[in-house]
């Protein structure tokens, strides 16, 4: 009897120390458990392509539809990022271009009210053919807002803002201002900047051997732009991190 007791005893302390424990360890082991799962719900955006499909939307004119390449479907930067992506993670972007050639950046606003809240990335692709429309102080106003309601409609996607390519014109200096604007909004957003103009030669004669009309990347062109744009997003998954 006197040993059973002791048992007795003995199991009730186990369970005691298993239920109340040290104060610090118990502490120490939810710290743990709450860092763990607050590290996981921190994989979003374009992250997401090394475990599975990335949603991404893009906003934006003539250029965010690859137009100039013979086949925009096969030979756009769309396509040509999604293969080089696909090939080192492998998995995908699924794409929902909502852009639409000859537009502005209220046609990027209208279109934004559409983005879905699971959405991973959305990639902003305008501001060519505004600089003839708006002073820069006018864009950067109106893509401040554009900004504002892509973070509404999807908190936690990853906003990438491109510039777009330089063009062989006497009015490229036009384009200087929307492209200060771009860099300047994003760098205030806290969003990521793709400067696709910084990647293009400056020389006039070698621009134009990338470009279909002066205006639009050729098939060349259209490889540039998607190679710039890869190695920023694979820097940008590496430190996210």
């Amino acid at each position: 009897m006197r040993k059973l007791t002791i048992y007795l005893i003995s199991g009730t302390m186990l369970l005691s120390l298993l239920n109340f424990g040290d104060p610090v360890t118990v502490q120490a082991a939810e710290r743990r458990l709450t860092e763990t799962v607050a590290k996981v719900d921190t994989v979003t955006g374009i992250q997401k392509i090394e475990t599975g499909t990335v949603n991404a939307v893009i906003l934006g004119d003539s250029i965010a539809v690859s137009q100039g390449a013979t086949n925009p479907l096969r030979t756009g930067w769309t396509r040509e990022l999604k293969r080089a992506l696909a090939e080192k993670y492998s998995h995908r972007i699924s794409w929902d271009n909502k852009a639409s050639s000859g537009t502005l950046v209220d046609y990027c606003l209208t279109r934004a009210t559409e983005i879905e809240s699971d959405t991973d990335v959305v990639f902003i692709c305008v501001g060519r053919n505004d600089r003839n429309e708006y002073t820069p102080y006018q864009f950067s106003k109106k893509y401040e807002l554009l900004i504002r309601v892509i973070k509404r409609k999807a908190p936690k996607a990853d906003i990438f803002c491109i510039v777009e390519p330089p063009m062989v014109s006497d009015d490229e200096s036009l384009f200087l201002g929307i492209r200060a604007a771009i860099k300047k909004v994003s760098a205030k957003a806290g969003v990521h900047l793709l400067d696709v103009w910084s990647t293009f030669p400056t020389d006039q004669e070698d621009l134009d051997g990338l470009l279909s009309d002066g205006l639009h990347p050729n098939d060349k062109g259209y490889k540039l732009m998607s190679n710039y744009m890869y190695n920023r997003l694979v820097w940008v998954i590496k430190t996210a991190k």
